[in-house]
């Protein structure tokens, strides 16, 4: 398990992700993730352009006012749904600082990270990532929506205001102190009682 200190686009990686048992839990491989204004201004400020014009462009992506979401794949036969991102070797095929909020941080119940004290002291971090995404989405939200701009509707403009926006907001204020750049939990296997064996930090990221 790693964790990743990077400002609002911190997140976790958990090499259990390939022994998943996929026909008991549904984890973020079966879900179509949903991209707000926040990724789109991350995107458009660190040379996802591209990225952001494939989403606007492909069939398979439903765009709302202030977020566009990908649909799972349906594999047919009863299958679950699975992540049009995810590769059943390889997990997510997206970089981490362009993967959505839930994806970032995502954890599947069979994890029970949270039961050792040396991983909860991240709990609060993460909480505070999540309101502080929150508030930034409805920031810009909201000034798209005063100025009359959207994804459906003058959309060319409602990107460059995003992009200007995302791009003026003030680093996130109260972001919990004394959390490495990156940490490693090395947990055992499932069939035993969960353990920490391990624990690797790097200096703190940058504010």
């Amino acid at each position: 398990m790693v964790f990743h200190h990077a400002g609002m686009r911190s997140g976790i990686e958990c090499s259990l992700c390939v022994r998943c048992p996929r026909d008991r839990i549904q984890g973020c491989c079966t879900i179509s993730p949903v991209f707000l204004l926040t990724d789109i201004g991350y995107f458009l400020n660190n040379g996802g352009d591209e990225f952001v014009n494939d989403l606007l462009d492909s069939p398979y992506v439903d765009i709302s006012a202030d977020q566009l979401m990908v649909n799972a794949i349906d594999p047919g036969e009863g299958s679950q749904l699975v992540c049009r991102f995810h590769h059943p070797e390889v997990g997510c095929r997206i970089p981490m600082s362009y993967r959505n909020m839930v994806c970032r941080q995502f954890l599947c119940p069979g994890v029970k990270l949270w039961k050792d004290t040396r991983a909860r002291r991240w709990v609060d971090f993460w909480l505070y990532l999540q309101e502080e995404e929150i508030r930034r989405q409805q920031l810009l939200a909201n000034e798209c929506a005063k100025q009359g701009f959207s994804l459906l509707a003058r959309r060319h403009e409602c990107l460059r205001l995003v992009r200007s926006m995302y791009r003026d907001l003030q680093p996130a204020t109260g972001l919990p102190d004394g959390y490495p750049e990156m940490e490693i939990l090395v947990l055992k296997s499932a069939r035993w009682p969960l353990a920490v064996c391990q624990m690797t930090t790097r200096s703190n990221a940058p504010r």
